[in-house]
């Protein structure tokens, strides 16, 4: 992880509030926009190309803005209220692997390009839940929506859900998930 080390390092406000001082915490659009800079900052840098470097920053900067037991919870659904506390770590971490593989799969798709990004005015659902939304101009192809589903946590502003030209990923591992339990049971999810 050392090649992204200064990448990873903290900087901006999502990274250094502290807790238990809600009015220093970032909003949801603040975070979303300070996200996307990192990864433009390192899809513009030598290391672009670098799946580890990649990586690196992912958990050191991005990981940390998403409330993955709350994904879990809800990609879950049933079979989540099924399992005791240990299959629960076992089905939370296993999401987590799998969902942030496929979002370094799709950022290492853009190595060494700048798509452009316009963020939308974020869209209150209700006084705990904002919806941001972003637009995605890859270089030679069409625009792709992105809408992040932001929920008020003890932490603050954390994501909890994410969808891409309205395919909800909480939507999508729900059905992967009925689908494996229905053909392996529980013992398959974790």
């Amino acid at each position: 992880l050392s090649p992204v080390s200064t990448l990873a390092q903290p900087s901006g406000s999502y990274a250094s509030a502290k807790p238990g001082a809600s009015e220093s915490r970032p909003t949801p659009d603040a975070i979303l926009k300070m996200g996307i800079q990192d990864l433009q900052t390192f899809l513009g840098s030598e290391q672009s190309g670098n799946r580890e470097a990649l990586i690196g920053l992912i958990r050191a900067r991005i990981a940390p803005q998403f409330d993955i037991k709350a994904l879990a919870e809800w990609s879950g659904g049933y079979w989540y209220q099924q399992m005791n506390p240990e299959q629960r770590i076992a089905f939370t971490t296993k999401l987590a692997k799998s969902f942030f593989s496929s979002l370094a799969e799709i950022v290492g798709g853009y190595a060494g390009q700048q798509p452009e990004v316009r963020f939308m005015p974020p869209r209150r659902i209700n006084e705990k839940e904002v919806d941001v939304s972003a637009r995605v101009y890859p270089v030679n192809n069409y625009p792709i929506d992105v809408r992040f589903s932001f929920h008020k946590s003890p932490r603050g502003w954390k994501i909890f859900d994410v969808s891409t030209n309205g395919i909800s990923a909480v939507n999508y591992y729900r059905k992967m998930f009925n689908q494996r339990a229905r053909q392996g049971g529980l013992e398959a999810l974790y």
